[in-house]
Order: C-alpha cells, then structure tokens, then sequence
C-alpha cells in the first residue's frame, strides 16, 4: 500500500504538470493540421455538457468513431472557462508533460548517468525530428493520441511498481490498464499492452527457467493482455481510424522505408536488452528497482518499435490503412530510441552508474527527483517554446464571433462558409466546418489551399473578416457582428451548377444518373451526360474552361476509380481516385468558342472500372457506381 509520502509525492507530481502545462498551453497555437478543426467541433458539443452524440450533423459523424474520454478531458478544462484552442492546448500539453515526468522518473532509477543521456537525446531528437511524445501538437495536432501517451506512461510507471511486488496483481492491472487506455487512442494503447506483455513474458521466462516450475498466472496474463485491446467496445471503430488516418509532419523529411528501418533498429536493440534481462544468473537486491525501469524501457521500446513495423508491413503487403498512418506510429519510436541507445550501451557495458553516484550516497534519490524535474522542463520548453504560428486570442474572438453567425442569424451547413485571407487557411477550415457546421464537401476542402472556395459563388453566404478581399461594397448582408461580417456568395461570382438533392443543376441531368442525394448525384452505369445551359456572358468569355467537382464509389481501403470528363470536340480529361484522393474539384476541361454558340453543352462522364455494391459483397444495391457529381461551371481559364 502506498504511504502518505507517495501519496504527497503523487499529488505534488499532478499539481507541478498541471502548472506547466497551463503556463504553456496559454494564448499559443502550435498547430496546422487539419485534424485540430475536428477538436474544435468537439469543443462545441461539449462546452456545457460532457456529451458527444453518436448521431447527427454531418461535420459530427467523424467524431463518432473516436473514444470519448480524450474529449471529455478536454471539455473539462473549456467547462472551466478555458477558450476553445487553449482548453485544447491545455489538455494536450498536461498530458504530455505527465509522459515525460514519468519518463524521467523512471530514468533516474536506472542511474543518474541514463537521465542525462536519454535528456540530451531526447533533445538531439525534438531539435532534428520533432517525433517525442506530444510532438502531435507541433504540426501533427492529433488530441486523442497524445493524451493516450500520458495514460500509457502512468500505467506503465504503476505497472513497475506491481512487476516487484505481485505478478497476479501485476497481471490484473495490466489488463485493467489496457482496457482503459483503449477508451482514449488505440496506437499508445497497442504500446501499453506490448510493453506490459515484454514485461511480464521477460520476468515469467526467467522465474521458469531459474525454478523449473510452470505458473498459470504468467501464460494468463499473457493471453488477457490482448484480449483486452479486442474486447474493448471501441476497438472494432478506432482499428479503422489508426490504420487510415494520422499525422503527416516530422521536423524532417524521411521515407516510410527509412522509418521502418530506425523502427527495426529500436526493436533490435530493445530485444537485446531483454534478452540481456532474461538470461542475467543472478539477481542483486540493491539493483533490483533500477532492473525493473531499465526492463520497462526496453519493453516500450519493443513495443513501439513492434507496432510501426506492424503497420508498415500492413501497408506494404496488403495495400491497407496509409503511409499518414504509419507516421502516426512513428512517434513513440524516436522518443523511445533515445531511451534505448543509451539503456543498451549501459547494459552491454555492465555499467550502472559513475563514481560521482555512488558519492552521492543517500542524497541520490532527492538529486535524483531534481534532476528528472529538470530533464521534464527541459523537453517541454524544447517542445513548446517557439513562435506560435497563430494570435490564439484573436482565432478565438474569430470563432466565437463566427458561431454567433449561426446561433443568431441561423445560418449553418450549406448556406454559409468562413474564408478570409487572414490568419491563414487552416482557420477558415475550422470555421467553416466547426462553428458552421458544414459537411465536407469539395468547396470546404478547397479552403485548405489558401483559405477561398473554389466556387465562392455556390455558397449563399460568406462570413469573412471586415476589410477582406471578399467584403466587396453592396455584397453585405446585415450589420457587422464582432470582427466579422456576412456577404452574399451569387455576389462575389456568378454560381455554378450544383447536382445535389433539389439544387439548381438536377434539371439539367440527362442519361446515366441515379436519383440526386445530399451531397451530390451518383453516375448509375459507365457513361453518363449532363445537358448545361449557356448564358451570353459566358460565349463572351476570352478562354473558356468547364470546371467539374466530382467524387468516386471507393468501398474498399483499394479501391481505385478511373474517372473522364469530356465535351464533344474537346480534350478529355482524366483522373484515377483513390481512398488519398477521394474528391476532385480540380477537373478543366478548356472549351472553344465554337462549343460555346450553342444554347447548351452536353458533358460526358464515364467510368469504365464502375461497379455494383452488390457485385462486391455489400448489400444488395445494384446500381453501377463509379463517379459522382457535385458541382459543374463555365468560366474564363484563372477567373474566380
């Protein structure tokens, strides 16, 4: 049983992270991936109530497939006050700070010799890589992973304190732990099982091997270790979300191959200290504590090593899941390798510690808690402390005066979308499909480029800045609200033809079509054609192109559709989809004058590899799917 100093040291630990972390996480933005925009969806649910419907809203459905707890985590600190980004940011960096002081923690009971080198590689690592633990904030913003580190170091850190005392108390904390991890983020919770299994399978091995004598407990904790993982309610939704989506962006530009190699290097060096572990004669009672660290960290370090390769493999023997995934896997392999280069270097060598430790006497444990204290500060002030690539406070009055949009004049989904040239495109994604909740259609994506719609014209509404480019006098529609005002879309740009359920283009469809849906018209067959009207304005036009936004029927991770546009006398245009590029809103097509003289023009869209659900083995639709149309215009070639 833990005393009331542990307790004491336990709650000083909580309260110090906490302390860093708000120090870090305030007024800063470190993020551009596009998966923040989904949090701040998640920040609107659950700013008053720590719930997340399972059903709903388009721009929600995503979110359905990840664990709640890292998002009610987060809602606890927006429920306490804390602005959308920093509550966040907050969330994140405590749990990141709580991995690293329990990294070091455990480092400085190996000896004081390991702390210092595994901190100045930890530091070589963050410099050149940026792949430590919550490293996701930095460019890679994936919030349920990071704070599933944190829980994964915990765990781990109460798991060696079990491994000395009971192996069947070990053995139910284990699963326990897994189990619980799997309700934040499979990837740490994949690392967390593999190390408590190395843990255990290291430690049960040699009881067996010194003994000669079999105990169940050990085989069983081995076999409900992953069972944990498999039973958990969310494992059957997050596999799908490991294996596909991820992080992209490490500080530098490495290979899938050259990441399976440093990932193969982590497992090697790894297995050869457990191995070291295993087949040591004799135990020494004064090591036995910095034994236990030094296995945990060669076990980790098997563990994630073990599971990037996993997924490349994956990837590369099956086509399945994708190289951002694999990334995603990527992070726990550089923080650990900086760990395990050292631990193997101190353990072939014999070596524990240097004189000046064994000087220090019974003043190393409170040097030793110094000195991990530090070595935490060091690495998130190498993490975090550097120009934040947005004025948080001004993104947050942004938003909020964005969301007011929609609660006060009711306008959400497809009859508004937020662009501006300012702060920068990410925001305007997260604007338009967090505080506007709109689906993610071609026009939304194409706002991650620079921050416009490629079909401004499309959209009833655009909510802009005061003074952008978009606020065009006589396009206003009602007073300015907060930084932000409303325009008319059809007044920036003429709009084009769109092909969803009762929209403008349906009239217009003529052989090949199925019946139009929300967010488009599906080709039924391998040729199909739309009849589109010409305006005057538009045979006037100096270089006429027809821009096409069109989607394809992807049900398998390799599925590949081949999609062509043409117009009669034209060029044809070519694009093969897959599940990396689903949506192709960048179909030109140029057109001549003569095409033009016309009342209309028909377009042709054929999909020669089109096939049937049914045909596939998925339910009994039988219509033959291969490409779907969203939207279709004329304009002259670099017009808006």
């Amino acid at each position: 049983m833990l005393n009331k100093k542990a307790w004491l040291w336990i709650g000083a630990a909580a309260l110090w992270c906490l302390v860093l972390a708000a120090a870090l996480s305030a007024n800063r933005m470190l993020s551009l991936s596009v998966d923040s925009s989904y949090h701040l969806q998640v920040m609107e649910v659950v700013r008053h109530a720590f719930i997340i419907p399972l059903q709903g809203h388009e721009w929600m459905a995503e979110m359905a497939y990840y664990p709640k707890l890292s998002h009610r985590f987060a809602g606890l600190f927006a429920t306490l006050g804390w602005q959308h980004l920093n509550a966040l940011l907050m969330a994140g960096v405590l749990s990141a700070a709580v991995a690293w002081i329990c990294l070091f923690e455990q480092a400085r009971r190996v000896s004081l010799t390991f702390l210092v080198l595994a901190l100045v590689l930890s530091l070589v690592n963050i410099k050149i890589t940026r792949g430590a633990f919550g490293g996701e904030l930095i460019d890679n913003f994936f919030f349920p992973q990071i704070v599933g580190e944190g829980v994964n170091l915990i765990a781990l850190t109460i798991a060696v304190v079990l491994l000395r005392r009971s192996r069947r108390d070990f053995v139910l904390f284990a699963v326990a732990a897994v189990a619980f991890c799997g309700c934040f983020h499979l990837v740490p919770t994949l690392q967390l099982a593999g190390a408590l299994m190395a843990m255990l399978g290291v430690t049960w091995l040699r009881e067996i091997l010194r003994t000669r004598k079999f105990e169940p407990i050990g085989l069983t904790g081995l076999i409900a270790i992953p069972a944990a993982i498999v039973l958990n309610p969310f494992f059957s939704k997050m596999k799908f979300i490991a294996g596909n989506n991820g992080s992209v962006n490490l500080g530098v530009n490495l290979s899938l191959e050259a990441l399976a190699g440093v990932s193969a290097l982590l497992l090697a060096l790894s297995a050869w200290v457990l191995l070291v572990h295993l087949l040591r004669p004799v135990d020494d009672p004064e090591h036995e504590a910095a034994d236990t660290s030094a296995l945990m960290f060669a076990a980790l370090g098997a563990a994630c090593g073990a599971a990037m390769l996993a997924q490349y493999a994956v990837l590369k023997l099956t086509g399945d899941g994708s190289p951002y995934a694999v990334l995603k896997h990527s992070f726990g392999v550089f923080s650990m390798l900086a760990f395990v280069v050292p631990l193997w270097g101190l353990t072939v060598l014999g070596v524990r510690g240097v004189s000046a430790e064994e000087t220090l006497g019974d003043r190393r444990l409170r040097a030793g808690v110094a000195l991990a204290v530090i070595a935490q500060i060091a690495v998130m002030l190498a993490l975090y402390v550097r120009p934040s690539v947005m004025d948080v406070p001004r993104v947050n009055a942004i938003m909020e005066d964005i969301r007011q949009v929609r609660v006060t004049r009711g306008l959400h989904g497809d009859a508004a979308m937020f662009s501006a040239e300012f702060p920068t495109p990410i925001v305007t994604y997260m604007g338009t499909i967090a505080m506007l909740q709109s689906a993610h259609g071609a026009n939304v994506l194409s706002l991650m480029q620079d921050g416009r719609p490629d079909r401004a014209g499309d959209v009833p509404y655009i909510v802009t800045l005061a003074g952008d480019a978009y606020d065009k006098p006589g396009c206003r529609s009602g007073a300015p609200l907060g930084l932000v005002v409303v325009v008319a879309g059809p007044c920036l740009e003429p709009p084009s033809l769109r092909f969803k359920q009762g929209a403008s283009g349906v009239p217009y469809l003529r052989e090949g079509w199925s019946v139009p849906e929300i967010g488009g018209v599906w080709a039924d067959g391998k040729r199909s054609t739309v009849e589109v009207p010409i305006a005057d304005w538009q045979r006037s036009l100096k270089s006429p192109v027809l821009e096409v936004a069109t989607f394809a029927f992807l049900p398998l991770p390799d599925s590949k559709r081949t999609v062509i546009v043409s117009v009669p006398g034209g060029a044809q245009e070519r694009f093969v989809f897959d599940r990396q590029k689903a949506v192709n809103h960048g179909f030109v097509v140029p057109l001549s004058p003569e095409a033009l003289k016309g009342p209309t023009l028909l377009v042709t869209i054929e999909s020669p590899d089109a096939a049937t659900p049914k045909s596939l083995g998925l339910g009994e639709d039988t219509r033959m799917l291969g490409a779907g149309l969203e939207a279709m215009r004329i304009v002259g070639a670099g017009q808006p």
